[in-house]
């Protein structure tokens, strides 16, 4: 009988994989390279939980060293994300239809002792030939199948749109209000980038799910605990998706 790919679930931390680890049976560690993998299954269909660690490069290796272990038939990333926009509140829900690349960019010319402002500079991608603003996109029936799942969803509300990913914590409000109202992000993490890169490049399917943990704009203070709303809603997905038979 033909073996069925693992879906790929991935959290930064403990506390964004302590409920799929749970929710899941015959679990079994793995660990390479320094990274841990989870394998195991829920509703009788294989199931591969990631904890990626915490920042871009990490998030990057680690969804390589699970694509090339594992075969994934697609991967959701998901965790928290401080909000970027004073609508959004802890509990709430994006879906990453786009995702950008926050610690990429190009500073104005300015001379010595005359400081820095980063609210001039302009997000860009580095690339070999013309550089340009790269938005990474998210599978489209995953995003669909995310979208039907928000029905599901009562811990807060669930809307579509731009996640930007960087290594760095912003708690400068203006700044913060400049990626939303500039580049239209919606919140910040610190992973949802790299795996976007990655599974585009190796043609696997994905999406980013993030939980509102802090705002801000809004003075609502990081709540890391609220990071198993996102792994509940996450595994409504997986129903919907083995229920389809994946």
């Amino acid at each position: 009988m033909e073996l069925k790919r693992p879906i790929l679930l991935q959290g930064a931390m403990e506390v964004e994989i302590n409920y799929f680890k749970e929710a899941i049976t015959d679990l079994e560690k793995i660990e390479i390279y320094g990274y841990e993998f989870f394998r195991g299954n829920f509703e009788g269909y294989p199931i591969i939980i990631s904890k990626t660690k915490v920042g871009l490069i990490e998030a990057s290796i680690s969804t390589f060293i699970a694509i090339t272990n594992f075969n994934p038939i697609l991967v959701i990333n998901q965790g928290t994300a401080g909000a970027c926009s004073k609508s959004l509140h802890i509990g709430d829900i994006v879906i990453g239809d786009k995702c950008i690349n926050i610690n990429s960019y190009i500073t104005k010319p300015r001379k010595e002792k005359q400081g820095s402002v980063s609210l001039d500079w302009e997000l860009l991608t580095f690339k070999d030939g013309k550089d340009e603003l790269i938005e990474l996109n998210s599978d489209e029936e995953l995003r669909n199948i995310a979208i039907k799942c928000s029905n599901s969803y009562n811990v807060g509300k669930v809307i579509c749109g731009t996640i930007g990913s960087g290594d760095v914590w912003d708690n400068e409000i203006d700044r913060i209000k400049w990626f939303n109202e500039k580049y239209m992000v919606l919140c910040e993490d610190m992973e949802t980038t790299s795996t976007y890169s990655v599974c585009n490049k190796l043609n696997i399917p994905t999406i980013g799910i993030r939980v509102i943990s802090d705002n801000e704009i809004t003075n609502e203070k990081y709540d890391k605990n609220i990071a198993i709303e996102s792994q509940k809603y996450v595994m409504e997905i997986v129903k919907e998706l083995i229920r389809r038979d994946v």
